[in-house]
């Protein structure tokens, strides 16, 4: 899963899920760009679950999930499409930084921050 904030964008991996007395622990999968453990107790998995059943955008979601990888095929296409049309100047940035928030990007580069070291 991807999870892209302006502090950090980050591919994470899901590895090992379980039980830890009346928590959730998931550890992130060695592939993942970070190292992590999140732990969910009993209230906060509630209002998650709760969340997702009364989402209308996760029931779409999960109808069309046999059909996802036609999807995102089509999507790959159009998004090659339009970075031909209106290539990024910094390469090593994501395409998600570099045009929706060009503040952060400037912050990045001055900073370092979440390239590679």
């Amino acid at each position: 899963m991807r999870v892209k904030s302006d502090l950090a964008d980050l591919n994470l991996k899901l590895g090992r899920i379980r039980r830890q007395g009346d928590e959730l622990v998931v550890d992130s999968a060695p592939e993942s760009s970070i190292d992590a453990r999140i732990r969910i107790d009993a209230s906060e998995a509630r209002s998650i679950l709760g969340r997702i059943l009364r989402s209308g955008a996760v029931w779409s979601f999960l109808i069309r999930l046999p059909f996802a990888q036609r999807i995102k095929a089509a999507r790959s296409r159009r998004e090659q499409a339009r970075a031909l049309a209106a290539p990024d100047t910094n390469a090593d940035t994501s395409a998600f930084v570099a045009r929706d928030n060009p503040v952060w990007r400037t912050r990045r580069e001055s900073t370092g921050l979440n390239k590679p070291w």
